[in-house]
């Protein structure tokens, strides 16, 4: 078991460690989604593109790390806090998003506030979804060095073995991983 986990002089240590990764990641996060707000600025009320491509591109990175963190790479404290909680969650922006389509709404423009809602919706599944296909080597050949049990007990994102139920290959057999029916 690692040390952080069973050594008791470490725990005061680790929450204001994993505050401080948070922070930079999220503060690294704000100033990437100002530099993109920025450089695709548009008309006031035309469609946002600088959210959309913020939520489309954050839901792609969040998808890669969290299933890289969970399934991939070795057990670690500080990178999903750093990337997928503050990175992402600085980076990507609901309220923004929702701001807008209402902003767009109220001056007589609701077919664009609801176009801009189902693109942002429905790019963001799918860019997360691909995130975590590239994490898995499904779109790419595979990123890190195998399958890894969560560092946070988060549980596995993976949707369980393939079908025809070959149990002894890449996607089968992880540590703490209940059997599917």
């Amino acid at each position: 078991m690692p040390r952080h986990r069973t050594d008791p002089s470490d725990r005061g240590r680790q929450p204001a460690v994993r505050t401080a990764a948070i922070a930079l990641g999220g503060s690294l996060g704000t100033l990437a989604r100002y530099g993109v707000d920025r450089a695709l600025a548009g008309p006031p009320l035309g469609m946002p593109w600088s959210t959309l491509a913020v939520n489309v591109t954050g839901s792609l990175v969040l998808g890669l790390v969290v299933t890289l963190v969970v399934e991939r790479w070795p057990p670690t404290r500080y990178v999903r806090p750093f990337a997928a909680i503050g990175f992402c969650g600085g980076f990507t922006t609901f309220s923004t998003m929702v701001v807008e389509a209402v902003q767009r709404g109220q001056h007589g423009r609701a077919s664009l506030a609801a176009v801009y809602l189902l693109v942002s919706t429905a790019a963001g599944l799918v860019a997360a979804a691909a995130g975590m296909a590239v994490a898995r080597g499904r779109l790419l050949p595979a990123i890190g060095a195998g399958p890894r049990p969560d560092p946070d007990t988060l549980g596995s994102l993976d949707p369980g073995p393939a079908p025809g139920g070959a149990a002894g290959g890449p996607e089968g057999g992880r540590p703490g991983r209940a059997a599917r029916s």
